[in-house]
């Protein structure tokens, strides 16, 4: 059985401590461990990113050798992504479909920033004091802790450390504990293409025990987080002992309003990606769908018969289109949250317990339920899991305010053939990220991020270099200095 130490300064470090295990969701059985690293390990890996940020190559890197590193990188993944497929799925349980899309093109998200880094340029600033000129400098923040989820991991990761090094940051990274296995493939792998040792590093282990050391450690200057509310909380408190900003991505329960004169097909197509695509273990999943009274009836049944016949199976079976949820813990959470909806009195329309009963491994089916209540725990917290919302309504207003009835604000989705309606319906929701028509999209040049519980700050965007620098200004006299005391 492989065991994964801690990767520190272009290495993999000996280790002899404790080790998690990580379970395959298909069987339900351990197929690696990964390091169960502590406080030292911890100040190991920040302190070697200081020392990478502060000499060798790196330090003296400007934006363009950045960039030429970051292609570099791009290169090799275009190259060697396949080779990143099976630990990932092994951790998490991801559908070989899904992952082989995503990993595809992850060297795209270097190279867009690889491009972002050549425009890095000084920037004038206008002043009206006469005799001096005055340049904005963007200058990294100096080591960077990225935290990131079990669900998506590479992609998540490749959307922090992408525009943290075309900055000119260095990044310690924490992968959940449940699905660390290709990160640390990954960082390898940049290695190998060229990354100087230090300026990826990455640390396995508990939150509590090795993520909050990183965060708390006096040589972080910026933390980027992905994962719950809960989370986010536990890292915002942390990160603000040490007035050390923080990015928070956190939970959502994202609704998707669909009014009558929608083109049916499409909504339901948008709606079952929303839903069952990566079995809802996405923070911008489509969990609440709110539809006019009068089309509720024909969209729901049409969206059951669809969401029946999808295929649950092994996820490295390119035919599957339902794959397991990620790991045992989380398996008890979405199915006690079934049976509590039951037990509030939603209308079950569709069980996935049923469906997925008798499966070894971690599954659960695409579950529908009627009538849910803004009241209900269904309806205020987020499953992470195929668990779908279903309420009516009857006019705009009510539409808008029973999408903005939530804790969160991460994203929504509007489906109509009305551009103005849609449009209007779009800048009334509260949430970080809108689709109209469509949903899931997401590109490096659009900025993601919520409102609300969903978290603050936001990733991506065509201020995401920017985003991992501070800003240093700097004055010159360009006229002798008056005598002050004449």
């Amino acid at each position: 059985m492989k065991i994964y130490s801690p990767f520190i300064s272009g290495a993999f470090v000996d280790w002899d401590g404790e080790t998690l295990p990580s379970v395959d969701p298909a069987s339900g059985r351990v197929w690696c461990k990964v390091a169960r690293c502590n406080a030292q390990t911890a100040d190991r890996a920040i302190r070697n990113a200081e020392r990478a940020f502060r000499s060798g190559p790196w330090a003296k890197s400007g934006p363009t050798e950045r960039a030429d590193m970051l292609d570099q990188l791009a290169d090799a993944l275009e190259a060697r992504w396949e080779d990143l497929i099976a630990p990932e799925i092994r951790d998490n349980g991801k559908r070989i479909a899904e992952v082989r899309g995503q990993f595809a093109g992850l060297h795209n998200w270097f190279r867009y920033f690889a491009a972002e880094a050549r425009k890095l340029q000084p920037e004038p600033q206008a002043n009206t004091i006469t005799g001096v000129q005055s340049v904005g400098h963007h200058v990294p923040y100096g080591v960077v802790v990225a935290i990131t989820p079990w669900n998506s991991p590479l992609m998540i990761l490749a959307w922090k450390l992408a525009p943290a090094l075309a900055a000119g940051n260095t990044v310690v990274v924490k992968p959940s504990e449940m699905a660390s296995a290709s990160t640390l493939e990954f960082a390898r792998l940049a290695h190998e293409a060229g990354l100087p040792p230090g300026v990826l590093n990455v640390v396995t282990g508990l939150g509590h025990e090795v993520g909050e050391a990183l965060v708390r450690h006096p040589l972080t200057r910026k933390v980027t987080f992905t994962g719950s509310d809960f989370g986010g909380r536990k890292v915002a408190e942390a990160a603000s002992a040490g007035v050390v900003p923080a990015v928070l991505e956190l939970g959502g329960k994202s609704p998707q309003v669909v009014f009558a004169d929608c083109d049916l097909d499409n909504a339901v197509n948008g709606i079952l990606s929303g839903i069952f695509l990566s079995n809802g273990q996405t923070c911008v999943a489509g969990s609440r769908l709110i539809v006019e009274a009068r089309l509720k009836e024909k969209l729901v049944s049409r969206l059951i018969d669809r969401a029946r016949a999808l295929k649950i199976g092994d996820p490295v079976d390119p035919q599957t289109q339902i794959a397991p949820l990620a790991n045992e813990p989380h398996l008890r959470k979405v199915t006690a949250m079934i049976e509590r909806a039951k037990d509030d009195g939603a209308d079950c329309l569709l069980d996935g317990t049923l469906t997925a009963a008798d499966r070894e491994g971690f599954y659960v089916g695409p579950t529908v339920f009627g009538n849910v209540r803004p009241d209900m725990q269904l309806w205020r917290e987020e499953v992470f899991g195929p668990v779908l919302a279903v309420t009516p309504f009857t006019t705009e207003d009510e539409a808008i305010a029973l999408a903005n009835d939530s804790d969160y604000g991460l994203a929504a989705g509007v489906w109509t053939s009305d551009a103005d309606k849609g449009a209007r319906v779009a800048r009334a929701i509260e949430a970080g990220t809108v689709y109209i028509n469509h949903y899931r999209s997401v590109d490096p040049a659009s900025p993601i991020g919520g409102v609300k519980l969903s978290g603050y700050g936001r990733e991506l965007g065509p201020d995401a270099i920017k985003d991992f620098c501070q800003v240093k200004s700097i004055w010159t006299g360009t006229a002798p200095v008056p005598d002050p005391f004449p």
